[in-house]
């Protein structure tokens, strides 16, 4: 009985675990889906264009508009709790000030921006800002 109960439990935690998930990879599929769609348009516009632009400033803009297509996805990789530690290391704190403003440890700080900075293939902090500053996460 009491590992019918337990087994029951556990069966609902995978449950809640799997629907979660569901949304997450729902949500992320309406991104795909939306940056599907920008590209579409941005190659509908470029094919408009006039005559006097030339192919290389469209290959360029192209190439512009793609770069930070893809840097909105990679910014939905990041977890709740990463996006807020963006937006603190934006705002200029420290990884110790980050630390006490949400009662974790500088490690779990300093872990999260490591993920953070995985994630988003971004090498020093700088970097990191101009992405966050890009798409407003100050």
């Amino acid at each position: 009985m009491i590992e019918q109960a337990k087994s029951a439990e556990q069966l609902r935690s995978e449950i809640l675990h799997l629907q979660k998930k569901n949304k997450e990879l729902s949500a992320q599929l309406a991104i795909h889906r939306r940056v599907f769609q920008e590209v579409h348009s941005a190659l509908g516009v470029a094919s408009d264009l006039n005559e006097s632009f030339t192919k290389q400033e469209a290959v360029s803009q192209l190439l512009e508009e793609n770069e930070r297509l893809k840097n909105q996805l990679m910014l939905f990789r990041l977890t709740d709790r990463e996006k807020e530690i963006l937006a603190l290391i934006v705002k200029g704190l420290t990884s110790k000030e980050i630390a006490g403003q949400l009662n974790i440890s500088k490690l779990t700080v300093d872990t999260h921006r490591k993920h953070i900075q995985q994630k988003l293939e971004i090498s020093n902090t700088v970097e990191l800002i101009k992405l966050a500053l890009q798409f407003d996460l100050a």
